[in-house]
């Protein structure tokens, strides 16, 4: 039998939104753990339970985690990078764990914190079963067919974004006419498409792929309608991700939005 309570460690975005919603209509309760200035307040209205806890309080968080007694946890949404890099404002768990990792890379830095979670007798899932209808197959067209230069660029884009998430270093890459304009590094994505379309001045393609063999509890790569408003607010010609390891936050919206937009959004 199922369990019918899960909790959700919620970052920034509409994408733990979407897995409260799809836990409430399976009839499963939440306890919702959220960073205070990176989770969207709306996960107050979707969850059974909130608990705010500030960032990088890493004691704080699992001191609680430990007293709701939950077997299954989700780890959803966005906490830059750089927030880790910077070193400030850690409690004291915090310190410890960041002194006992290898390296600073994402991947690290969450296998680690589910290492932590896991010492607390909590189950990491992947969030998968909540959110299967937001993973789009590959061959997917939402909006209208790019053009053939575009198209080159994009299986361009996505072969070099695909080599960029495996050695781990980001997951979007910015193209135009088979040039690599900017590569995603702990800046995020929203700031990487920035800095691409300054440096090429419109008419570029933005490509996001996942890891090789992408572990779905991790850092799994996300495209919402911000992205697409941002792509197209900037001169952008295209977005391509990665089907079928890709989350699209509300398909239907984007593909009405990218026909509308006349920006060509596939799946490769």
């Amino acid at each position: 039998m199922q369990e019918s309570r899960v909790g959700l460690l919620a970052g920034g975005g509409e994408l733990p939104l979407e897995f409260l919603k799809s836990a409430r209509e399976k009839g499963i309760r939440t306890t919702t753990f959220a960073v205070s200035g990176i989770t969207e307040k709306r996960v107050e209205e979707l969850s059974d339970e909130v608990v705010w806890i500030k960032p990088l309080k890493l004691g704080k968080f699992l001191k609680e985690l430990k007293k709701r007694k939950l077997k299954r946890i989700a780890v959803l949404g966005k906490i830059e990078h750089s927030e880790a890099l910077k070193l400030k404002n850690l409690d004291l768990t915090a310190v410890k764990f960041l002194m006992s990792l290898k390296d600073f890379k994402p991947e690290s830095l969450i296998k680690g914190v589910f290492g932590e979670i896991e010492k607390a007798g909590v189950e990491v899932i992947s969030p998968e079963e909540f959110l299967k209808h937001l993973l789009i197959p590959p061959g997917t067209v939402l909006g209208p067919k790019p053009d053939e230069e575009t198209l080159k660029d994009m299986k361009f884009g996505m072969e070099v974004a695909r080599k960029i998430a495996a050695m781990d270093i980001g997951q979007t890459v910015v193209v135009k006419k088979g040039t690599v304009v900017a590569v995603e590094g702990v800046e995020g994505t929203d700031r990487c498409i920035e800095r691409g379309a300054e440096l090429s001045s419109g008419g570029f393609v933005v490509c996001k792929a996942a890891r090789p063999h992408q572990d779905m509890r991790i850092d799994v790569p996300t495209v919402g309608e911000k992205t697409v408003e941002l792509v197209k607010r900037l001169g952008g010609k295209g977005i391509a991700i990665e089907g079928g390891k890709t989350f699209v936050v509300t398909p239907e919206r984007i593909g009405e939005l990218c026909l509308r937009q006349r920006l060509p959004f596939i799946t490769l």
